[in-house]
């Protein structure tokens, strides 16, 4: 092997063995106003992102999601979707339940935003 064959192959080396660090959370909440609608999506500017940032993921943290008239049955199923790109994240809230009636729901859903970086 060349010396800068091996140069590249120990810089490489470098490279893929420094794992990134935990820089901090960041919780983003989604409001959900009463709607009618069967899927919706809310979004949530991060602030403060914290510096070195390299990536950055979401999990759900909590959600209370209801329909508005108390003397409706829950739910069938409901779909939580949850992303981030830069300093956006979104929420995307899906009721899978037949929804025919219209029937208006509301609430939010709580996601923890985790970063990482250098």
């Amino acid at each position: 092997m060349s010396p800068v064959a091996a140069q590249e192959v120990a810089s490489a080396a470098q490279v893929s063995s420094s794992p990134l660090a935990m820089l901090g959370t960041y919780q983003a909440v989604f409001s959900f106003l009463p709607s009618t609608s069967s899927s919706r999506t809310a979004s949530v500017t991060i602030q403060n992102p914290p510096a070195g940032l390299n990536m950055a993921t979401i999990a759900l943290q909590s959600f209370d999601v209801e329909y508005t008239n108390s003397e409706q049955y829950g739910f069938g199923r409901l779909q939580v979707a949850l992303s981030v790109s830069g300093t956006q994240a979104s929420c995307t809230v899906t009721l899978r339940d037949n929804h025919t009636n219209e029937r208006q729901w509301d609430g939010t859903v709580t996601g923890l935003v985790t970063f990482f970086g250098n």
